[in-house]
Parts: structure tokens; sequence; C-alpha cells
């Protein structure tokens, strides 16, 4: 399937709970259910290693992500991501290139809640909006954020899964553990189904105003084969701050690469969040 062929592109390219109750702390996982609608922005900005030139001012991945309660239990959420690809060098300078890449909507909903933990599951789809004649804009995103692989597939329809488990303490400890799927369904010019698995782990630590924040994510695929068990995963690092007081949250976090084939090309990403309670 011609969409499938982005498998080869990759390879191209170099192949904290507390939350609950204030805002979510995480920069690459999934953020817990929240209590009031809330819209988070992220950018990311990737930092391609030995590179005759370097990417335009506005070049980056934007991701706009939404989150509404229903009810204490419930809430509706989706994300939009879009693309922005141009490159400078002393010798010539790309027009650019900027597309949208899949929408996502879904479904959180909260099984269990203490004063001290809470389980969240979350399912939606990844609705093919990406466009198939635009590689840069679609290389661009899986080299800075490929934890969100689905959202990049022109002609792909994603089934998403994901649980997590959400644990703070007394002292400002914040742990969060997340698992879940990824099925890829070809919607134009065939092709088999692919099954991927999405995980991450987070640990944290709240000293007022701030939160601190560490996490270890990673994607791995199921259905195809591999020369070797780890060439099926791609696993990243990535650790932040961010402001933890008022309806207006920002953020600072940096993504690495533990793959080799990845970060031989691609130093680190370093990324921007921002939080904003739209009901006080």
């Amino acid at each position: 399937m011609k969409v499938f062929r982005m498998k080869a592109i990759i390879a191209g390219i170099v192949i904290f709970l507390l939350p609950l109750v204030v805002s979510a702390q995480l920069f690459i996982l999934q953020d817990p259910p929240s209590s009031k609608p809330k819209l988070t922005f992220k950018y990311f900005r990737p930092h391609f290693k030995e590179a005759e030139g370097s990417l335009t001012f506005l070049s980056g991945l934007y991701e706009l992500h939404i989150s509404i309660p229903v009810n204490a239990k419930l809430n509706v959420v989706g994300s939009v991501p879009f693309m922005e690809y141009g490159w400078k060098s002393s010798y010539y300078d790309d027009e650019g290139e900027s597309a949208f890449g899949d929408i996502f909507i879904g479904l959180q909903y909260l099984l269990k809640k203490t004063d001290r933990q809470a389980t969240a599951v979350c399912f939606g789809v990844y609705v093919p909006t990406a466009p198939e004649e635009k590689e840069g804009p679609v290389i661009l995103g899986l080299a800075t954020n490929y934890y969100k692989l689905p959202q990049y597939f022109p002609n792909v329809l994603t089934i998403y899964g994901d649980i997590s488990h959400h644990i703070f303490t007394a002292n400002g400890l914040l742990l969060n553990v997340e698992l879940g799927p990824y099925f890829m369904i070809p919607t134009k010019g065939g092709g088999d189904s692919e099954l991927f698995i999405h995980y991450g782990l987070s640990g944290g630590y709240r000293v007022n105003p701030v939160d601190f924040n560490v996490e270890i994510a990673g994607v791995g695929i199921l259905t195809e084969e591999a020369d070797a068990f780890g060439d099926r995963f791609m696993n990243m690092l990535g650790f932040g701050v961010q402001w933890n007081r008022g309806w207006i949250r920002p953020g600072i976090f940096y993504q690495l690469y533990l793959k080799k084939s990845m970060s031989d090309s691609i130093s680190g990403v370093i990324g921007i969040k921002l939080e904003i309670d739209l009901k006080k």
C-alpha cells in the first residue's frame, strides 16, 4: 500500500497525580482527565546534526489539544497536529510546505480515583486528514514526535487505546504509567493493517510553584518481521519543567531519542507547552 511506504521514509530519516486537581504536567504522555475544560498547545522543534543548513524560523510541529468534561468521570478529548517545514542554507532556501496531520477524536474515562491514585482509559480514532502529496511536513512530524506516530499517515484510519495509572504522594512525588495499542487500517490502495503498541513511564516532583518531570516513552510494531527484537521499538527520553499555578500554565521540555539510528541524525527536540483552563 502506498501509505505504508512511510515505513521506508522512517528508515530513510534514520529509521505528575495532583495534576488531576490542578494541572497535568506531562509532556510526551497522555494527560490524565481534567476536571475543567482545558486547551493545551505544544510546539516541537528538532535539531538535526551535521546538516548543511537549518530549519526556517517557523518550522516545527504544532499540536493543539482539547479536553472537555462531560461529567465527573468522562471527558471528550481531541487534537489537531500541524506541521510546518522549510529549510535554509547558504546554497538555497526551500519555499516551505505545511500540512495538517490526522485529527484525533476520543473519549477519556476515569475508572477509579482515590486520594493518592487514579486509573483512566482513553479510546478514540485518528481520522485520515493528512495529505499524501506533502512528504516534507510528514517526515518532519515523524522525526519530531514519533510517539504520536499515527497522526502523520495519509489514507490510514488509526484506532487508539490507552490505559493509564497515576500516583502522587503527600510529599509531592508524581508517578505515571500508560500502555495501549495503535491499530492502523488502510483506507486507500489496499495493504495490510498494522498493530503498534505505545507505552510510557514518568516520574516527577512538585516544588511549588513548578513541577519537574522525566518521561520514558516508546512505540513498537507487533505485526512486522524484524531482524532483531530491538528493531521493533523506538524509545525516547524527555524531561521538563512547568508552572503549576493559575489558569495559564507554561512549560518547557527537551526530548532525546534513545535509538542510535535516530539519535545519529537528531541531537534532540525542544518543546514548549501551554495549558489554558477554559473555565476558571
